[in-house]
């Protein structure tokens, strides 16, 4: 199996690594955000065989349009797939069309046999199943850490603190800070939010051993509508909270049933009609049923786990 990249000087690392995991003899095209570039003629060496597009792109923050982004069909309708470079691909899958169209952001209304769904996977450890007296004693409320990918994700930091002010939470903002918070602070309502900038990181087992201890982990919008915290790091042994979307995935996220949504109030930006994220968190950990959800977002991790995803849904599905 070959992966061919339309852009030789910019690679999907996360997206590729995943890739070379399937054991298929098809070629698959990986498309993913970028400016202008020169298309890489291995793209045209492509024509008249049977291949696979996995398409990553994200459509932006702010932007929302009424279809999905196919490349080769409708890629005049988005305005941030302009030059040369985008122009050929187009013209290339107009022509040659793929056997399979793997879609990041695929609207669940658009999805065909040939157009379906692909995320990140989970990558991470899997932590042992708690009882519900464990979780029950978790002592942090609600997780969230996040960089400035939307600018929901700034507010929602302020909206955090201003929550906490009128609902007696006590708030760790600073990871360098955790272990002297979960130590002083006697309050059992807890919130924890770090804001990582990509100059300033953290080993990720560390942000899993505190998802670990959390009955809630927020997972708000980034470049495009589906997160890679969701599939891959929020679901991983906490309950994700998300934004209600109209989006596929390989394995859906129920609210209610194995995990939390909240409305957007048809702003997509967060910035006009801020989103209720945290009364959503209250409400939350009001539900009878919170272990419930537990337990079946464990299920959604374990789907979405590197080698099951693999093996169970990406090497059939492209295979077939």
């Amino acid at each position: 199996m070959s992966i061919v990249l339309p852009n030789l000087n910019r690679t999907d690392v996360p997206a590729i690594n995943m890739l070379n995991m399937v054991n298929t003899d098809i070629p698959i095209l990986l498309l993913s955000r970028q400016d202008e570039f020169s298309l890489n003629e291995e793209v045209l060496s492509l024509g008249g065989k049977e291949f696979v597009v996995c398409d990553f792109i994200e459509e932006g923050w702010d932007k929302s349009y009424p279809n999905t982004l196919v490349v080769g069909e409708n890629t005049d309708e988005f305005d941030f797939m302009q030059g040369e470079g985008w122009n050929k691909l187009h013209e290339f899958l107009a022509i040659n069309q793929p056997k399979l169209y793997l879609k990041r952001e695929l609207q669940s209304k658009d999805q065909t046999d040939k157009l379906v769904p692909v995320e990140y996977p989970n990558w991470q450890p899997d932590y042992p199943l708690q009882l519900k007296e464990q979780f029950d004693n978790r002592p942090i409320s609600a997780f969230n850490y996040w960089g400035r990918s939307h600018e929901a994700r700034l507010m929602l930091q302020s909206q955090i603190w201003k929550h906490a002010a009128l609902n007696g939470y006590s708030v760790c903002d600073n990871i360098f800070q955790y272990n002297d918070f979960m130590h002083h602070e006697r309050e059992s309502k807890k919130l924890v939010s770090f804001h990582m900038p990509f100059y300033s990181r953290v080993e990720m087992p560390i942000i899993m051993a505190i998802n670990a201890v959390s009955k809630l982990s927020i997972s708000l919008w980034g470049c495009g509508k589906k997160c890679f915290r969701s599939t891959g790091e929020s679901s991983n042994d906490s309950i994700c909270v998300l934004p209600e979307d109209e989006l596929a995935y390989s394995y859906p996220f129920i609210h209610n049933q194995n995990c939390i949504k909240f409305s957007t109030n048809n702003d997509i930006t967060g910035l006009k009609n801020e989103w209720k994220v945290m009364e959503t968190v209250d409400e939350a950990l009001r539900n009878p049923r919170l272990y419930d959800i537990y337990l079946e977002s464990k299920k959604i991790a374990d789907w979405y786990r590197i080698d099951n995803y693999i093996k169970n849904y990406l090497t059939p599905l492209i295979n077939a």
